[in-house]
């Protein structure tokens, strides 16, 4: 049925190359979707990691385009828009989806705050009468080689800050490419008349968007500008039959997520918190974008859909 549906539609995926992005093209070329991906990697690892992927949707018998090219240069962005145009063409792009990872993640000012875990390890030390380094040691083995999850606010991350404070140009970078770049694409996309008669577009965010985490501000304020987008294009777009909405995923193991500062703790935290003691995947995001891609999900619009098995609301 969703075969039906959505055969000989396309979807437009910016950041398709790995993680959500690329979950939900595989998703959707197995419901008949062509697929058109915007990315930016590095030619080895495209041949070596990404190409198979690619390879795998191909077999699903459904068209795949790709353009390995710097989305924030004039250049990239045209490029991919013309294929648009070209492959694509009037009415038949049926999702967009925006799932750039590009966001500086820095803390504003050097860490300042008390040593918790180390009062912690101190006193277990104490009791224990041991060392403190040698039970801050035993603590890191336990978390890192053992799974012993629990011990995250004990562990150190093996995914420290950057060295660098966040900037004036990291901000504009980020809320530009995280921001609102999701509603100029949209925008351009209905001005062509490229989207289908009703059209999903969707973005990505995070818990992040509402709770604040070190080396998180740059990003968390782009969400907030994303959100915004989502509600105008919600409204603007709606005229012409487009529905916008932002998937908010719970933790992930993903490459953007691994460059967020302290995201192993993060894991194991949500792992031990979420109601189901796992972390959301992204084929756990893709089955929700295709069904929202379906009929059944045509009144869903200027809202974020959170896809996370109940983690942004459990308590412990």
């Amino acid at each position: 049925m969703d075969r039906q549906s959505l055969d000989g539609y396309w979807a437009v995926i910016l950041g398709g190359s790995s993680g959500f992005g690329l979950a939900t093209a595989k998703r959707l070329a197995k419901a008949g979707m062509n697929i058109l991906i915007g990315h930016k990697d590095k030619e080895g690892t495209v041949e070596t990691v990404i190409k198979p992927h690619f390879d795998e949707i191909r077999a699903q018998g459904v068209q795949l385009v790709t353009h390995n090219v710097n989305l924030f240069e004039e250049d990239g962005r045209g490029e991919v828009f013309e294929s648009v145009m070209e492959k694509a063409g009037a009415g038949k792009v049926h999702l967009f989806m925006h799932s750039v990872a590009a966001g500086a993640c820095k803390l504003l000012v050097e860490e300042k705050s008390p040593d918790f875990k180390g009062q912690a390890i101190k006193a277990l030390a104490e009791q224990l009468g041991l060392p403190a380094e040698k039970v801050k040691a035993a603590v890191n083995a336990a978390f890192h080689d053992k799974g012993a999850d629990a011990l995250y606010a004990l562990a150190d991350s093996k995914i420290p800050y950057k060295d660098t404070l966040l900037e004036q140009e990291d901000c504009e970078r980020t809320i530009f490419m995280m921001g609102y770049d999701y509603m100029l694409w949209g925008r351009e996309l209905c001005k062509e008349g490229l989207l289908s008669p009703e059209a999903r577009l969707v973005a990505m965010t995070s818990e992040g968007n509402e709770v604040a985490w070190r080396g998180y501000g740059a990003v968390s304020a782009a969400k907030t500008a994303l959100e915004a987008s989502c509600r105008a294009m919600a409204l603007e777009l709606a005229p012409y039959g487009a529905r916008s909405f932002i998937v908010q995923a719970g933790i992930t193991d993903t490459p953007a997520g691994n460059a967020i500062p302290n995201f192993d703790l993060m894991k194991a935290q949500a792992r031990v918190r979420n109601p189901y003691h796992r972390l959301t995947a992204p084929e756990d995001v893709a089955e929700a974008i295709h069904a929202l891609c379906l009929p059944g999900g045509r009144w869903i619009n200027g809202t974020i859909v959170r896809v996370d098995g109940g983690e942004a609301i459990s308590g412990s």
